[in-house]
């Protein structure tokens, strides 16, 4: 029996690839839904391959109405593939209703982690990560006992900027940025790599997903990208998940689950990986990632703030308003800043703390 499911953020990369193992798959998998944000044409085209009844866009005024909607219709799942701050009201609203959610927007848990892990609890629904990184400490992690891990390791490519140091990185123009040496991705992500600003969202995040100390998840940089996680075991093992860079192995295991995942990337031999080589990561380089480790160990709205000052950061940029390094000052800046005093144990103070730190960096990228 095919099992239902709805993709939300249907036109972007992770879309891509889902889409695709839907291709390879259509006997397992029936996309009754999907919405996109303004990429009408593209939208379109997917509705008509795939004959879809329901989509619709994230940017239109009765969203969260459509969204409420679309969610009633029948489902086994929901691929929660939208991006930044946007996606975390669907996923929180489809952990309320108990729905099995396969997670790529990160955002949903670096922003109100503690509100959405309590929804999903009471909810009963189930979270599934879908960032590769997730996906393979997932797998590592199942059968271990709490005691029995002493450390997980997330790893990073180091982005187009890893050899480029000093002024030359603050300074790095928009076109070195966003070219990526190994995965193929939208531009926002592709701006967070270069600053390994992602490593420190997903470090938040696997701080929820897997109920660990924020002391015992560390970043470590391997160019090759074939291992996306590692695990050290107290025993002083370690042990690592190793892929070629391709999204559809996460998506197609959190599809499949709890069920082996058929075949979706051509198979390749062992002999075809490189030599692999990992590093620290440098914190007074990277100081973003150093900033986003910062927001996580104080908690309450801080991680928040965080994510809305570099999404605005980035946005600056991304229009040629700041300079690369001018994202991390403006984190900073972001960080330090007095804000009301909004309930953080609620969604909607920590979309108010959101909201003020995005006119916050906005107001301050005007003035640099």
């Amino acid at each position: 029996m095919k099992r239902k499911f709805i993709l939300f953020g249907a036109t972007g990369s992770i879309g891509d690839s889902t889409l695709d193992i839907l291709r390879q798959h259509p006997d397992d998998f029936e996309l009754t839904g999907f919405t996109y944000h303004n990429n009408e044409a593209k939208a379109r085209l997917i509705q008509k391959e795939f004959s879809v009844k329901h989509a619709h866009s994230t940017a239109s005024d009765d969203a969260a109405e459509k969204t409420r909607r679309l969610l009633d219709e029948p489902h086994d799942f929901i691929l929660q593939a939208i991006v930044g701050a946007a996606g975390v009201t669907t996923t929180l609203e489809a952990a309320r209703r108990g729905d099995t959610i396969l997670l790529a927007n990160k955002e949903s848990l670096v922003i109100a982690g503690d509100v959405v892990m309590s929804a999903v609890k009471s909810g009963k629904a189930k979270l599934l990560p879908v960032d590769s990184e997730h996906s393979s400490l997932f797998r590592l992690l199942q059968g271990a006992a709490d005691h029995q891990v002493a450390k997980v390791f997330l790893t990073a490519s180091g982005g187009p900027l890893l050899h480029v140091h000093g002024d030359n990185f603050y300074n790095a123009p928009k076109s070195l940025v966003l070219k990526h040496p190994t995965w193929v991705m939208g531009q926002k992500i592709t701006v967070d790599s270069a600053g390994l600003t992602n490593k420190a969202l997903e470090i938040i995040e696997a701080h929820h997903l897997f109920n660990l100390p924020y002391e015992n998840i560390q970043a470590v940089i391997h160019p090759q990208s074939f291992v996306h996680a590692a695990v050290e075991f107290s025993d002083g093992t370690v042990t690592q998940h190793v892929s070629h860079p391709d999204m559809r192995y996460p998506i197609a295991y959190a599809m499949y689950y709890p069920q082996p995942p058929k075949v979706s990337v051509p198979g390749r031999s062992l002999s075809g990986y490189p030599a692999l080589e990992f590093f620290p990561v440098d914190e007074q380089k990277f100081r973003s990632y150093a900033l986003g480790r910062r927001a996580g160990n104080m908690g309450k709205y801080f991680p928040a703030v965080y994510n809305a000052a570099n999404e605005a950061a980035v946005a600056a940029f991304l229009a040629d308003e700041i300079r690369f390094g001018e994202i991390a000052d403006l984190i900073g800046r972001a960080l330090e800043q007095k804000y009301a005093a909004w309930d953080y144990r609620s969604i909607e103070g920590l979309m108010a703390y959101d909201k003020a730190a995005r006119d916050f960096v906005k107001e301050q990228a005007l003035s640099i």
